[in-house]
């Protein structure tokens, strides 16, 4: 889960990883509270008034930046953790109480709110850590249920939580609508910067003469930005070389290693950038823009016949791509929504068809078409796609899906909606690539 650098750094985890040993270390250190961490000592009473200010404290952080509850720990009345005081269960209010509470008092829902116990050494006692990721859709109002006309909105305010007034809220509400458009904007800038830095690696001379476009003239690309940014030091060489080994370690978890960049790490503005199978740039904000060459064949029982574009090799390219896009973001600390852009390029004539197959014994093959010249974009959760594979698949199926259409094919051949993979239409090479599935 997303959530401020400051947290981990100061706690001396993640807030996900917490034990009682590192809550003593917070009291030791005198860790105080801020926008995103609040110490409580005592839980939540199971009154009106009690819900609705679990509902307040959770709403509150992401409306800000969101941050960490953690109940608990005696602030002292000095803003800062002064002594442990776990506490027994209350009964009736564990982790189904208390979603449910955020589910039913908040407006709209937070999604991917974090809730767990934490034993103490205190036998029978308990700690509550309610992780807030940062929301894409705040404002979050509270509002007793049934009573949607009498909300409020709260906000962080240092170690405090204050009310929005209604001109505070209407300017949330404008930001939110202005963030969206700025993403989409934001994709298609990325884009053609990518695409620009695609074309000059593809195009360019090679001693041995002729361009790269020669031997891989087909590629296909995929842009993401996070809706929630999020921030990955890239401004040194250090640290482009250190985000780049980054990268290959996570691209090793996706079903293929086709996605491991190539060293050296190259300069960019806020970015590293990568060349080679693949060719790419790795935004500091979690954004990223990468690239893969498609291989193409003569039909050899038809000389005369367009180029041959194996279809499955295209689709398991892009479930690939999903994966590292997702997994780059979500290290920078980004968060709620992947928008996705996939792309396909031609470096030698983009107007020449191409015949897309299944496999090379099949004995239809598809339409010969041109490759399709319209992107095709989906959003994705963030957090769903690095906990489960199907998700990056079906995420992969909906772009290939529209990019396959535009070239007069109905659907995907190994890909499927539900998020599996059919392993028994792939052929001997591509099936040991799958490593990770």
């Amino acid at each position: 889960m997303a959530l401020p650098a400051r947290l981990t750094a100061a706690l001396g985890r993640h807030p996900d990883n917490l034990t009682e040993a590192d809550l003593q270390r917070a009291v030791d250190n005198r860790i105080p509270e801020g926008v995103d961490l609040d110490w409580k000592k005592d839980f939540y009473p199971g009154s009106d008034a009690g819900k609705k200010e679990l509902a307040k404290d959770v709403a509150a952080m992401a409306n800000t930046v969101g941050g960490l509850l953690v109940i608990g720990v005696d602030d002292g009345k000095q803003d800062h953790a002064h002594a442990l005081a776990p506490f027994e269960p209350a009964p009736g209010r564990g982790e189904e109480w208390i979603r449910s509470v955020l589910a039913n008092w908040i407006q709209p829902v937070v999604p991917n709110v974090g809730v767990r116990s934490l034993p103490a050494a205190d036998e029978g006692r308990i700690y509550w850590v309610i992780t807030v990721p940062p929301s894409t859709q705040m404002p979050h109002a509270v509002a007793a249920p049934g009573n949607d006309y009498n909300f409020r909105v709260h906000v962080r305010h240092g170690t405090t939580t204050r009310t929005l007034a209604q001109s505070e809220i209407a300017q949330r509400y404008r930001d939110r609508f202005h963030a969206a458009a700025t993403d989409v904007d934001w994709v298609h800038d990325l884009a053609v910067a990518g695409t620009d830095h695609l074309t000059a690696y593809a195009t360019a001379r090679v001693p041995a003469g002729g361009s790269r476009a020669a031997w891989y003239p087909v590629w296909v690309s995929l842009t993401a930005v996070p809706a929630v940014r999020g921030d990955y030091p890239l401004t040194t060489q250090h640290e482009r070389d250190a985000a780049l080994d980054r990268f290959a370690k996570l691209a090793y978890l996706a079903i293929t290693h086709h996605m491991k960049p190539d060293h050296p790490a190259l300069v960019g503005r806020r970015q590293v950038r990568f060349e080679g199978s693949p060719t790419g740039q790795l935004h500091q904000d979690g954004s990223s823009y990468a690239a893969l060459p498609l291989n193409i064949k003569k039909n050899p029982r038809e000389p005369g016949d367009p180029k041959q574009l194996d279809q499955r090799e295209l689709e398991l390219e892009l479930v690939v791509q999903v994966q590292t896009a997702a997994a780059w973001a979500a290290e920078t600390g980004g968060a709620g929504d992947l928008m996705l852009s996939a792309a396909l390029h031609r470096f030698d004539d983009d107007l020449i068809p191409l015949r897309l197959v299944v496999s090379e014994s099949a004995f239809q093959h598809g339409p010969a078409s041109p490759i399709s010249r319209t992107p095709a974009q989906t959003t994705a959760n963030l957090t769903a796609l690095i906990a489960d594979k199907r998700e990056a698949v079906s995420t992969a199926y909906s772009l290939v899906a529209d990019l396959l259409a535009d070239m007069g094919t109905h659907q995907p051949h190994v890909l499927t909606p539900e998020g599996d993979i059919r392993v028994d239409r792939l052929d001997g090479p591509d099936r040991s690539a799958l490593t990770g599935w």
